[in-house]
């Protein structure tokens, strides 16, 4: 009989108070046991590490780390270095988990023994987490890292990963500002397997304060990585600024009609560069 793998949770928190209370709700009713949750305050303002602190003194499973505010990717690497499952999963401090998410994704990499990293699809949310939208993830086949630079492919809370994996891909990179797990997953797909399992996990909460409501922001993190990874390729460097300048017209289409053409000539303009790329 084989023993149930610990599942490490890292939680990142940042101001959190108005929403970590559903995404530790989340983790606790999940269906499968052996978990721990390595929570990192990254230095809030509001009552994050006190909402924290109360649910650990009642939750043995529960870690608390406290730093000085340094950012998403530094709190997500605060809690790997914390953390002491063989497998990790990331949920950010607005999200939360469906209560199977766990135990099928365990039960998946259980049965997969050559697969590193699974992942699923999941739901969009609003500030209340009534769903408004499905996100089906299932990445295309052919080339993993390709499939990459075409786009993000899911959400931080959307994978379970082998301890293994992270520990020869890294860090997650503290130099970015956005786009950081979009790095962390084509870092991923070079060095790893990937495996998809039907069926949405995971709640991703949509509300404007998040960082995703900063279409500067995320830009220029986008096109960090697109050169970190891609720039010493020709041609893939090509298609990923198309698929990425498209993205990013659709996004602006509606708080500047100027800035979203601009970007849409760009994508034609890398496209034929390319010899001609699927955007959709």
């Amino acid at each position: 009989m084989r023993t149930p793998p610990l599942v490490s949770v890292v939680v990142p928190c940042y101001n959190a108070a108005a929403f970590v209370r559903d995404t530790l709700d989340s983790i606790q009713k999940q269906t499968y046991a052996p978990v721990e949750i390595v929570a990192i305050n990254d230095g809030s303002t509001d009552n994050t590490l006190q909402i924290l602190e109360a649910y650990a003194s009642s939750d043995p499973r529960i870690r608390v780390v406290s730093q000085p505010n340094a950012g998403l990717p530094a709190a997500r690497n605060s809690g790997i270095r914390q953390a002491t499952g063989d497998l990790i999963c990331f949920l950010d401090a607005d999200d939360v988990f469906l209560p199977d998410k766990l135990a099928r994704q365990v039960d998946y990499l259980m049965n997969n023994p050559a697969i590193d990293l699974v992942y699923s699809d999941y739901y969009i949310g609003d500030t209340d987490l009534s769903l408004i939208g499905l996100v089906a993830v299932r990445i295309p086949g052919g080339d993993l890292v390709d499939a990459y630079a075409a786009k993000n492919r899911f959400a931080p809370m959307v994978p379970l990963i082998r301890r293994s994996l992270i520990d020869q891909v890294g860090s997650f990179d503290e130099s970015l500002r956005a786009a950081e797990d979009w790095d962390y997953w084509i870092r991923c797909a070079k060095a790893g397997r990937f495996g998809y399992l039907s069926g949405p996990v995971a709640i991703y909460r949509s509300h404007p304060s998040q960082m995703h409501n900063d279409g500067d922001r995320m830009f220029h993190g986008g096109r960090r990585v697109i050169d970190k990874h891609f720039r010493a390729d020709g041609v893939r460097y090509r298609r990923a600024l198309a698929c990425f300048y498209w993205a990013n017209a659709k996004c602006r289409i509606t708080d500047s009609k100027v800035r979203a053409a601009l970007y849409l000539l760009a994508s034609e303009y890398h496209s034929r560069l390319a010899g001609g790329v699927s955007r959709d």
